[in-house]
């Protein structure tokens, strides 16, 4: 549900028994991603801490942006992104 998510920061729901998502809530915009690092493979892109549009990996610090899973350089490895629609309070996750 929205009202569960805590402005800034991130929470892993899983989708099925291999796949997790990392949601994030931004001002009055949602995000999801993938939780696993690309660069690293962990599942923790959920604890990262964010600034802005970004989010950073708890365990390298490598940053991604939320809403295109790109690197600010535009370099390196890529975050995997979802669409989100948010309908009666409920956030549902295009995967």
């Amino acid at each position: 549900m929205l009202k569960d998510l805590s402005p800034n920061k991130g929470m892993c729901f899983d989708i099925d028994d291999e796949n997790e998502v990392a949601v994030f809530k931004i001002g009055d915009k949602v995000f999801a991603v993938d939780n696993i690092c690309p660069h690293n493979h962990v599942p923790e892109i959920y604890n990262g801490y964010v600034e802005e549009k970004n989010v950073s990996c708890p365990v390298h610090g490598f940053t991604f942006n939320l809403e295109t899973g790109l690197q600010p350089t535009g370099f390196g490895c890529r975050l995997r992104t979802y669409e989100v629609k948010i309908e009666g309070g409920a956030v549902h996750v295009a995967v």
